[in-house]
């Protein structure tokens, strides 16, 4: 006999509500829930009938984005008619905080605006593909580029894509941009990170990083749809807040987007992907394979292309919506692919300060070999890693912590290394410390020291482990290990990294390598039971993206 689950909460509700909002012509309540970052979660009509009151005995209880609430809504009552009935509980709940309402609630199903959400849910047992159909994109919709005519211009002109508008907010062009908050929403993650991709594509993810940093003093971030205010903004939009301004609808928000010019992207279309994801205990309860079977058949076949179409959404690889504007561009491009973690972790290091919290200890290679002009530079390489030290201080937040190592061989007998800064806050005061700490590095003529240097910056780190916080070592060196009597090899440090290393008190290990003939293969195998990470650069650019790219995002390979 199959098992009821007692009713948890009222359906169609808004989690955690801070404010109630009663609307009097229909007696129905709205609710306004804020995130973490202020911004706004869903506002959604509460009325509807509670399990309770449901002549349905299966209930299905969902999380999910308040744009696709309404394609539920529209389904409920077909699905709570007829012996395969279903009850839908729904929780409506954008951006970030979502997982943690799916785990909080307990909820069977989760349908986010975009399925990058999942990398940052590690929390969640989801299901894993094609389990209960976990991973099933249910709707989708494009994310268009809106503009004045002359910025629309300057856009094509510089090759009509992503990629173009990203080298664009990033120079002295004139171009910004308007984005919806990427931690409030799928619009606004998928629209930043496309930018974001555009340049990864290209260039790496070091330059990526740097790209998002560049752009963000140049951009608008809002809690809504981020329509243009001003000629040069360009509003990154999805189709489904478009379609119904395009369609006659009042406000200036309507007027400027009517006559505005819009573009999908001539080098990949950008798409917010509405996602099926059950939760593995769901998956694995006999009495729900039937409910999720019969909701998700609705999703997917022709019973909610009613209620897809009011939502302003498109069925996966599909058109736009019946009766959308014939001013909508085609996204005829190759879709840019789903948001990896490591690049969600890039938009909300760069979006959110407190998402750059990390403690890092930065060692630097004085050996002679420094001395030498950075390609891409008129400064030597020593300046240049002074240079992207002080970034990295600038990017980071005062609750982070700082220590800086000079090292070259017997630099401080027997050690090779020494302590320019002792790690602490970067409050003021250690801000200013810092300053006369790189102002005091300067080349020796000595040895490189690396191996000793590196097993002993890796366990001080490892010694200096704070919970919950992201720990870097991050070492900027030309290469190789030489002139370092006594020094152990490459395999007795990888031996001792091993040794080293405590699953509690995780250390992120990145060399920098910055030379002629670095030895890359020797270093990335002494470095691999840590997983650490090896970085050979070639400019002078380079050396500040990677700078970047520690505090936006941490060291990934």
């Amino acid at each position: 006999m199959p098992r009821h689950r007692a009713p948890k909460r009222r359906s169609f509700r808004v989690v955690a509500a801070l404010l109630l909002v009663t609307v009097a012509a229909s007696g129905a309540v709205a609710a306004l829930a804020l995130s973490g970052n202020g911004a706004i979660l869903g506002i959604v009509d509460s009325d509807g009938p509670s399990a309770a009151e449901s002549p349905c005995a299966r209930t299905l209880t969902v999380v999910t984005a308040s744009s696709f609430q309404p394609v539920l809504a529209g389904l409920a009552g077909p699905l709570e008619s007829g012996e395969d009935c279903v009850h839908l509980d729904v929780t409506v709940a954008d951006g970030r905080a979502a997982a943690a309402q799916v785990g909080e609630l307990g909820a069977d199903v989760w349908i986010p605006d975009d399925t990058s959400w999942v990398g940052g849910a590690d929390s969640l047992a989801i299901a894993e593909e094609p389990a209960g159909g976990s991973g099933t994109v249910v709707a989708t919709s494009p994310i268009y580029m809106i503009t004045d005519d002359s910025t629309a211009g300057q856009i094509e002109q510089a090759g009509g894509g992503w990629r173009a508008l990203a080298d664009l907010v990033t120079s002295d062009s004139g171009v910004r941009m308007a984005v919806r908050d990427p931690g409030g929403s799928g619009d606004g993650l998928v629209a930043v990170g496309a930018v974001a991709e555009a340049v990864w594509i290209d260039e790496g993810m070091d330059a990526s990083a740097e790209a998002l940093m560049t752009a963000l003093p140049s951009t608008r971030t809002v809690p809504s749809h981020a329509i243009p205010e001003e000629n040069g903004e360009v509003g990154l939009v999805a189709e489904y807040a478009l379609i119904p301004l395009l369609a006659g609808g009042g406000g200036s928000a309507a007027a400027t987007v009517r006559d505005a010019t819009l573009l999908a992207g001539s080098d990949y279309s950008v798409v917010m992907r509405y996602t099926w994801l059950p939760t593995v205990e769901a998956v694995e309860d006999p009495a729900l394979n039937e409910p999720l079977e019969r909701v998700l058949s609705a999703l997917t076949g022709e019973e909610s292309d009613d209620a897809l179409a009011e939502a302003g959404l498109r069925r996966p690889d599909g058109g736009p919506p019946p009766g959308a504007s014939e001013r909508l561009p085609e996204a005829s491009a190759a879709p840019l692919d789903v948001l990896g973690a490591h690049s969600v972790d890039h938009v909300f290091a760069a979006w959110y300060p407190e998402d750059r919290r990390s403690d890092v200890l930065v060692v630097i290679d004085v050996s002679g070999s420094m001395s030498a002009v950075a390609p891409g530079s008129d400064a030597p390489l020593i300046d240049v890693v002074r240079s992207g030290t002080r970034e990295l201080a600038e990017i980071l937040p005062d609750d982070s912590e700082l220590a800086l190592w000079e090292f070259g061989s017997l630099l401080d007998p027997p050690r090779d290394y020494r302590t320019l800064l002792a790690r602490g806050p970067l409050e003021a005061a250690q801000r200013q410390r810092l300053d006369g700490a790189l102002g005091a590095l300067a080349v020796s003529e000595t040895g490189t020291g690396l191996y000793d240097t590196v097993l002993a910056a890796y366990v001080t780190a490892r010694d200096g482990h704070r919970e919950g916080t992201p720990n870097h070592v991050v070492i900027f060196t030309d290469g190789r290990n030489e002139d370092d009597p006594g020094s152990i090899s490459a395999d007795q440090l990888a031996a001792g990294l091993a040794d080293a290393q405590d699953p509690q008190r995780p250390v992120q290990l990145l060399l920098i390598t910055f030379g002629p003939d670095p030895e890359v293969d020797v270093l990335e195998s002494a470095v691999e039971p840590v997983e650490g990470a090896v970085n050979p650069l070639t400019t002078a650019d380079e050396v500040r993206s990677v700078f970047i790219h520690v505090a936006a995002g941490g060291v990934h390979h």
